[in-house]
């Protein structure tokens, strides 16, 4: 096991309660709004900066000697402090604390009056503290802080920021939860005397019962319009069981969605691999992406021209968008200052249509598994239990050369003049071998130029389960 508890703040407002989505470990740690905090009804909890929290009662099964704490917020104004605790105490994000030291374990997150982010960590002794990143007002961040054995990890938004050594805990404590506000100043066994309260949303908090650290899967960004039967809709409006159009078998429902916020550095460093790359409307030939169009770097987009079939046998291939940079419009985009990365599941791996380009869903081969985060990989082994069983790996929707092959298909294009769309994308274009190309109403999805959706009386059969090739 590895997630023990998570809030997604998807109630209705006004609800009372707010739920553990995990329940499967045996326990439902659920929380109680308070004074007023609420959520906005599409999966964030709205807090005041005054005087409301969530409270999640004195549990046991907190009492970890390994563990990390995940929390995806947006602060709507600044701290005015760089403590958890007096009158102008810094916003808080979770607390398990108390006054004192007592038997150790304490643990509050806060963010810092300067945007940095600040974890003060209690052994039976001293206060431990952490810090670093930058939380900026408006914009979604990702804070994850591991603690065990052989130390704690700060991370801001998949950057790791501070750490050390310490083999520190979050046993031997009796203290509830709060979110939103800081219990530095409480009594033992309970949340009162709560300072800094938190201005802003807090869309998630995750506990899990092992170190944790952030890990990068292809994938969009926030703002990118996906053709579905009812038109193009902005990525992050998508659910879970959305209809979406693909290139070979029509509207299908999306079954995991992932996302990540990333705040990146002026100059590039360490996270530069987290950098977008842009794709100017129209580089990619027949007028696409309509408009600019940010993927990650590993995200792979369709190259479909007489150039691939030469030398694939193939008229279309998928290629690694960082692979396509140095073509005229696609590049890597150091302007950047944040960006949320968003991945789409499907019950196998498809062409999808992004700002109108065909593009790829998120394949989950062998390396990428491995890349996302210990969070998401629970849910998606959990939804396909065939990656668990180590059964193969998923059957890519085109053709994926190596990085060699794909670099010397580049610069041919390149050399030659010639988009990486110059084949038309009509619908009788062919599947490739093994897949079933569509027809009739759903082959309305293939025509993304006129701007054309797949239509929403489009009938569909139940879904089949994840196809899996083995060796």
């Amino acid at each position: 096991m590895a997630r023990i508890a998570l809030w997604t703040f998807d109630e209705k407002p006004g609800s009372d309660l707010a739920e553990d989505k995990v329940t499967d470990d045996g326990t439902a740690q659920h929380g109680k709004f308070q004074e007023g905090a609420t959520t906005t009804g599409s999966g964030s909890g709205v807090f005041d900066g005054k005087n409301d929290y969530v409270e999640i009662p004195t549990d046991k099964g907190f009492d970890l000697d390994t563990g990390s704490v995940a929390i995806t917020f947006t602060q709507n104004t600044a701290s005015i402090g760089d403590d958890p605790w007096g009158d102008t105490a810094a916003q808080t994000l979770f607390s398990r604390d108390s006054t004192g030291f007592d038997e150790g374990g304490h643990l509050t997150i806060f963010v810092k009056s300067d945007g940095s982010v600040g974890v003060r960590h209690q052994d039976t002794e001293s206060s431990h503290v952490f810090e670093g990143g930058d939380v900026p007002l408006g914009k979604p961040v990702t804070v994850i802080y591991a603690w065990g054995p052989s130390g704690s990890r700060l991370y801001v938004d998949g950057v790791l920021v501070d750490g050390g050594n310490q083999a520190l805990t979050m046993g031997g404590n009796s203290e509830p939860i709060t979110i939103g506000a800081s219990q530095a100043q409480s009594g033992d066994g309970t949340a009162d005397n709560l300072k800094g309260h938190f201005d802003g949303e807090i869309a998630k908090v995750a506990i899990y019962n092992e170190p944790i650290k952030p890990g990068g899967a292809p994938c969009f960004t926030h703002g990118t319009l996906i053709l579905t039967p009812d038109g193009e809709i902005p990525i992050e409006a998508l659910r879970v069981g959305d209809l979406v159009c693909t290139r070979d078998h029509g509207p299908q429902p999306i079954r995991w969605i992932g996302s990540r916020a990333v705040v990146l550095r002026d100059e590039p460093r360490g996270d530069d691999r987290l950098r977008p790359v842009r794709i100017v409307a129209g580089a990619l030939g027949n007028g696409l992406p309509r408009r600019d169009l940010l993927v990650s770097r590993q995200h792979r987009m369709l190259i479909s021209s007489r150039i691939a079939a030469r030398m694939f046998g193939t008229p279309s291939v998928l290629g690694a968008a960082v692979k396509l940079s140095g073509l005229p419009g696609i590049f890597i985009d150091h302007g950047v200052r944040t960006v949320t990365y968003v991945h789409l599941m499907f019950d196998q791996h498809e062409i999808i249509f992004a700002e109108g380009a065909p593009t790829e869903s998120l394949y989950l081969g062998p390396e990428t598994l491995k890349m996302v985060p210990a969070e998401a990989r629970q849910e998606i082994l959990e939804l396909f239990p065939a990656l668990a069983r180590g059964l193969g790996s998923p059957r890519p929707a085109r053709p994926i050369p190596d990085g060699r092959t794909l670099k010397t298909l580049v610069a041919r294009h390149a050399r030659n003049k010639k988009p990486l769309l110059e084949v038309a994308l009509a619908a009788d274009m062919p599947a490739p071998s093994g897949r079933a190309p569509h027809s009739g109403p759903i082959a309305a999805c293939a025509f993304v130029e006129s701007g054309a959706s797949c239509g929403p009386a489009a009938r569909l059969t139940p879904p089949e389960p994840l196809r899996i090739s083995t060796p």
